[in-house]
């Protein structure tokens, strides 16, 4: 089965990116994208791991933070492997929430 469109049918769809300038911090720019919604945000990941998220007006909070929890995953993955965090984050989470 084929994805059609960014908007999942349920559960949200991260897809943000980062420059491939060095960090720390590396600063990602994107949106998470849910069947009723899309909001634009931007994720800052600190050396030691921590994830800040902003996100746009009206985002919810269980949204952002669904969101910090995948980027944070995605670091964790990529420190157990001595690697810098990745280009791209494309995840998708089911599930549901206030949106």
């Amino acid at each position: 089965m084929s994805i059609v469109g960014k908007n999942p049918e349920s559960g949200m769809r991260l897809m943000i990116e980062r420059a491939r300038e060095e960090g720390p911090p590396w600063a990602y720019e994107g949106a998470a994208y849910t069947s009723r919604s899309t909001h634009a945000l931007r994720v800052r990941v600190e050396a030691d791991g921590a994830v800040v998220v902003e996100g746009d007006e009206g985002m919810p909070a269980d949204l952002a933070q669904r969101t910090r929890q995948m980027v944070r995953t995605a670091y964790k993955h990529a420190q157990d492997a001595k690697e810098p965090p990745p280009r791209q984050i494309h995840r998708w989470k089911g599930g549901s929430g206030a949106w």
